[in-house]
């Protein structure tokens, strides 16, 4: 009888250590999402994943306490001793009070098995990874509440409905993360601002407006107008300024990527409606900024956007040339002359946007790129359109019987056309289709006959 009491007394000592306050501890198992979270003094410290039972109603739901820490637990189903490798209890042992056992039956233990974790596949214990269970031991006093549920709401929610946390405290607690993760981001993102790398503050610019608002979403919802206060004054106004220095620039570089986004499939005329805007997005960065006195970016920002304004503009000079040049070879003068104003236009312009581009060899680049093919044809047909033009001149002014002022633009049309031949030779540009020269010929000729 005196070795059987003794016995019995080291069992229930083994399984039964000396009780410790449970401290403001609280563990709470999400079924429905096999996570485990452990908060600790009013806060959520740690979330881990976990394996509860194959079947639903294995593992019991409710509220319990861990009444008991063990490591090295032997398996004694199987007679594998605690420690093994081969226990699928793990190292460590936590046990609790449900379903009128004591500790003895239902856990929150390691594993033998890590790839287990996160599936339904124990016969109702909760299983962790063991050094995470290991971590967990270390952190978690005896007699700490446990609930376990299947819910769909937050770990923060259910911490409410069951009295652990205070709805007041938690939104607070839920701003200041909020806020804490959109320092982090501000802090990238000013990196990138600091970078002068439109690409890098264009990549980030969504995750900072969104984690704003997230925590002006979670900062109203807090009590008392001065701790909102304090909280936007520490989280909100700094992002807003971030943002605020850099919306514009943001906006024209997506814009100008649209645009070559049109140029690439050929809408042309989409593209340049776009680009219309962007002169307006300057205007208004421009007026944002100086009322706000907010620091200028890096040089480098507005570079590039002038850069890849250029290069767009370059892009549809080039489409607009190929175009050109398919009427030049059409050898219809009256289609040339139709067109030849619009594409001088867009040439101008190439040439101011890529006088822009900071870097004389940057613009030489551009230039040889854009500029020279297109001037190119202008110049192979400038001589072309003008006899055209002077042409119709000379038509309206028959027209009106002015035979004296017709007769003296003939005259210039001589020199036009011995100047047309000197530049062309010259230059040694290629000719243009025969049917371009007869065509001025003949209407040259009918002209003639009329002043004779």
């Amino acid at each position: 009888m005196g070795i059987f009491f003794i016995l019995f007394i080291s069992f229930f000592a083994f399984f039964q250590q000396p009780a410790e306050a449970s401290g403001d501890q609280l563990i709470i198992i999400n079924k429905s999402t096999n996570k485990l979270a452990f908060f600790d003094d009013g806060k959520l410290i740690k979330v881990f994943n976990v394996a509860t039972g194959r079947r639903d109603s294995y593992t019991p739901e409710g509220k319990f306490k861990i009444v008991n820490k063990i490591k090295n637990r032997p398996y004694y189903k199987e007679n594998i001793p605690g420690g093994d490798p081969r226990n699928p209890l793990g190292d460590r042992w936590l046990g609790l009070d449900a379903r009128g056992t004591y500790g003895t039956t239902y856990a929150i233990h390691g594993n033998s098995n890590e790839s287990s974790i996160g599936k339904y596949v124990s016969s109702g214990c909760v299983r962790l990874h063991n050094n995470e269970v290991r971590w967990l031991f270390g952190q978690l006093n005896l007699y700490t509440t446990v609930i376990i549920t299947d819910s769909g709401a937050s770990f923060e929610k259910l911490a409410v409905e069951h009295g652990y946390l205070d709805q007041n405290l938690l939104n607070k607690q839920l701003a200041e993360k909020a806020g804490s993760k959109l320092l982090s981001e501000l802090s990238a993102y000013n990196s990138a601002i600091n970078s002068g790398s439109i690409s890098k503050i264009n990549s980030l610019y969504d995750r900072l407006t969104s984690q704003l608002k997230a925590t002006e979403l979670a900062t109203g919802k807090v009590s008392g107008k001065s701790n909102r206060e304090i909280l936007e004054a520490k989280y909100i106004r700094p992002s807003k300024i971030a943002i605020e220095r850099t919306i514009y620039e943001v906006s024209q570089y997506r814009l100008l990527n649209d645009v070559g986004v049109l140029i690439s499939k050929n809408k042309i005329s989409t593209a340049e409606d776009q680009l219309s805007k962007l002169e307006r997005l300057k205007k208004r960065s421009i007026a944002i900024k100086k009322a706000g006195n907010y620091k200028a970016l890096p040089a480098n920002v507005d570079r590039s956007l002038l850069a890849l304004k250029a290069t767009n503009e370059g892009n549809i000079m080039n489409t607009t040339l190929a175009q050109f040049n398919q009427t030049i070879s059409a050898g219809k003068i009256g289609t040339i002359n139709s067109q030849y104003d619009s594409f001088t236009k867009k040439l101008r312009a190439t040439e101011i946007a890529i006088g822009q581009v900071y870097g004389s060899t940057n613009r030489n680049n551009l230039g040889d790129m854009y500029i020279t093919p297109s001037k190119v044809a202008v110049e192979r047909v400038i001589y072309e359109v003008s006899i055209y033009r002077l042409l119709n001149e000379i038509y309206w002014l028959l027209d009106d019987n002015k035979l004296n002022q017709a007769r003296n633009e003939f005259s210039t049309l001589d020199r036009l056309k011995r100047r047309a031949i000197e530049i062309k030779k010259n230059g040694g540009y290629q000719s243009v289709p025969d049917s371009i020269s007869r065509s001025l010929s003949s209407f040259e000729n009918r002209l003639k006959t009329q002043v004779k």
